[in-house]
């Protein structure tokens, strides 16, 4: 599995669907293969919110077969716990069902013990004692076996990372509803509570206004913010006002040569470009746009570094650990064989009102590098501008106006027999 995504021409199949909605991750969930859902997430960025026809993720199998492994890195690798399946069971009315089948198994065995006693007497004490078994164990206070473990555990651990207790089923059902064991329903209430308090005293980590402003605005005029890009060095100081009477970076001391502003991204033209590509020196694109980039738009040179604009500005990169941002800014082109994707750990998305983490951005950035991966297959390879509608005999192609000048194929140099044009 390793071999393959790190082979993978488009990462994107990793979340292709079988008939059925299926995923891989989805497969490994249900047949326990902890590596390969490991592999899956980490190395292959695969969407663990993924729905097969019956509305269920990866994490609706897992816990459906009491997969603690799977379950707990799924969990701790950002996944949406409350995501309703077509019946509209979240995980945590999964994990509480399964948990109370397991009780109802225990007792119909305990009913079974019952019949077998011999005689009168020892027959209604075996009764007595089945009954009140029966008792003890639906109140759970009985003894419990590895399966009512399990299944206790994993409700209490979803519950403990954001499960939501209330959340109804088309029956109208709420995943306390299904839980007859008054202690486990006490536990998960705990769990919730605590979890909540622990969200109240978490300090904010999220960078000072005054801190991310000194490095938006201009160090000379302090009115406007930074909007320009000095070469060689690669700062942005300034803005474009006060940057042509700027002869040396106020940052490095080192000369200016030339001064470009930074405009928006070229590719998705929402925001502003945010990432210094290294060699080419250009900033075109936003972080988004960059992260799916091998070669940069402006010149087509390969990128082997990346450069984030709050660094450009004399900032740090940030405060996450050198090897999340070597997955999101890799700082060699062989570093990584799979196009950078956004980082999982610690960080699944940004939170909607609703608790759930919204995955637009890592589904838009998808998309978009399925789109440029259309453009580099149908763009003419020679002048990167029109579209390509001249075959040769050999099978590669260009526009017609590079290929009428061509005496040989620009990609495989055999020479050009014959032309022929696409309609």
């Amino acid at each position: 599995m390793r071999t393959l995504l790190a082979k993978l021409p488009r990462p994107w199949i990793v979340d292709e669907k079988k008939d059925d909605g299926y995923t891989a991750l989805h497969l490994a969930a249900l047949n326990n293969h902890v590596e390969v859902a490991e592999l899956l997430i980490h190395q292959g960025h695969a969407n663990m919110d993924l729905q097969n026809v019956n509305l269920q993720t990866p994490l609706h199998l897992a816990v459906e077969r009491q997969h603690a492994q799977i379950v707990r890195h799924l969990v701790r690798e950002g996944c949406n716990l409350n995501i309703p399946d077509k019946d509209g069971d979240t995980p945590l009315h999964e994990a509480l069902r399964h948990h109370t089948l397991s009780q109802l198994r225990h007792l119909q065995d305990m009913q079974d013990v019952a019949k077998v006693g011999v005689g009168g007497r020892s027959s209604t004490a075996a009764g007595t004692a089945a009954s009140t078994g029966n008792l003890e164990l639906l109140m759970g206070l009985g003894s419990q076996g590895a399966d009512k473990k399990s299944s206790a555990s994993i409700a209490c651990f979803l519950v403990s990372n954001g499960a939501e207790l209330y959340i109804k089923n088309k029956k109208g059902q709420a995943p306390l509803d299904l839980c007859p064991d008054p202690n486990l329903c006490n536990a998960l209430v705990k769990c919730r509570k605590d979890k909540s308090g622990s969200q109240m005293l978490t300090p904010s980590t999220s960078p000072q206004p005054s801190e991310q402003e000194a490095l938006e605005d201009c160090i000379v005029c302090s009115d406007m913010k930074r909007d320009t890009l000095f070469d060689p060095c690669g700062h942005i100081a300034t803005c474009s006002l006060c940057a042509p009477r700027v002869k040396k970076c106020l940052l490095c001391k080192e000369p200016v040569l030339s001064r470009t502003k930074v405009e928006e991204c070229v590719v998705c033209s929402d925001k502003k470009a945010s990432v210094l590509f290294k060699p080419c020196g250009h900033m075109c694109a936003c972080e988004g746009c960059a992260a799916l980039m091998k070669k940069c738009v402006q010149c087509r040179a390969q990128i082997d570094k990346v450069v984030p604009f709050v660094v450009c500005c004399g900032g740090t990169a940030g405060t996450e650990d050198p090897e999340t941002r070597k997955k999101v800014f890799p700082t060699d082109k062989n570093e990584n064989s799979l196009p950078p994707a956004p980082v999982r750990s610690g960080m699944p998305g940004q939170l909607m009102n609703n608790g759930a983490h919204d995955n637009t951005v890592n589904d838009f950035q998808k998309l978009q590098q399925q789109l440029q991966d259309i453009k580099e297959q149908t763009m003419c390879p020679v002048c990167l501008d029109r579209l390509k509608n001249m075959i040769f005999l050999c099978g590669h192609g260009t526009c017609q106006m590079c290929g009428d000048r061509m005496s040989e194929c620009p990609i495989c140099r055999k020479s050009v027999e014959k032309r022929i044009l696409l309609y």
